[in-house]
């Protein structure tokens, strides 16, 4: 067993360069790189200094090691970034005022652009060259061959991908201006205003998730699994009446059987007799 675990291992590693050098990976490569140099741009235009460079070295060394904590760190180093910059730019009002919720800029679209990007090239990246779907604690290493297929990825599939960021992006825009209107109502705060806006977008989207997930599984259950299910909803709904109907016909037939057992032999029995 060892050895055909050594032999698999050395052919993995013999592959290894060739995937490397494959244009989906090459192409999958280039396009994070990509959107971590517009990254540091963003970051640059908000007057980070150097610090802009922080989540670029964390992105860059998760692409050259194929690291799959690498899109968690690079979030986790912009969350801190923009927190510490985010005083310095919206707080210090100037004489003529602000508006206390800070709009989103040009360059606000491009940073969540860029963000997306990134996270959606690293993990297609991952999928390529290590797994699809990361190992759990506790158990064996994933076998290569659960790896995507680095020639089933075509010009249409990052065609689609690079359409899809400024729409997602715009959209996550537009729920944030919706979100920070100063339209609170009265006897509200005014800075608990948006999150209670994001509350009820939540859960109004996670309500029609929901009811239209229920509806297409009874569209495509089976007959056996809609005999079940109207079986179940017609004892929720007539539990009582169905329990005294039992109660009735329970006590219907002890009382036959305790006639019969006092009455003494049949009409029947006797004529036999």
């Amino acid at each position: 067993m060892s050895k055909a675990k050594n032999r698999k291992r050395k052919a993995e590693t013999r592959s290894s360069p060739e995937l490397r050098s494959h244009p989906a990976v090459r192409n999958y490569t280039l396009f994070c790189l990509s959107a971590l140099f517009l990254i540091v741009v963003c970051l640059a235009d908000r007057g980070l200094a150097w610090w802009c460079l922080v989540p670029a070295l964390i992105g860059c060394l998760a692409l050259l090691t194929h690291w799959d904590y690498g899109p968690p760190l690079v979030l986790l180093s912009l969350a801190g970034l923009l927190g510490f910059s985010g005083p310095l730019r919206y707080r210090s009002p100037p004489p003529g005022g602000w508006s206390r919720f800070p709009t989103a800029s040009l360059m606000d679209l491009g940073l969540c652009i860029a963000v997306l990007a990134y996270v959606l090239g690293h993990y297609r990246l991952l999928s390529l060259t290590r797994y699809i779907f990361p190992p759990r604690l506790g158990r064996p290493r994933v076998e290569a061959t659960q790896r995507r297929s680095a020639d089933l990825v075509t010009g249409r599939e990052t065609t689609f991908l690079g359409l899809a960021l400024p729409l997602w992006a715009g959209l996550a825009v537009l729920v944030w201006g919706w979100v920070t209107e100063e339209a609170a109502p009265r006897n509200a705060p005014l800075e608990w205003w948006p999150v209670l806006r994001l509350v009820w977008a939540i859960l109004a989207v996670l309500a029609v998730a929901g009811v239209t997930a229920s509806y297409l599984r009874q569209t495509t259950a089976t007959p056996e699994e809609g005999l079940l299910y109207l079986q179940d909803q017609c004892w929720r709904l007539m539990r009582r009446e169905q329990g005294l109907l039992n109660r009735w016909l329970t006590w219907a037939r002890l009382r036959a059987q305790r006639k019969q057992r006092f009455s003494g032999p049949s009409l029947e029995t006797r004529r036999q007799s």
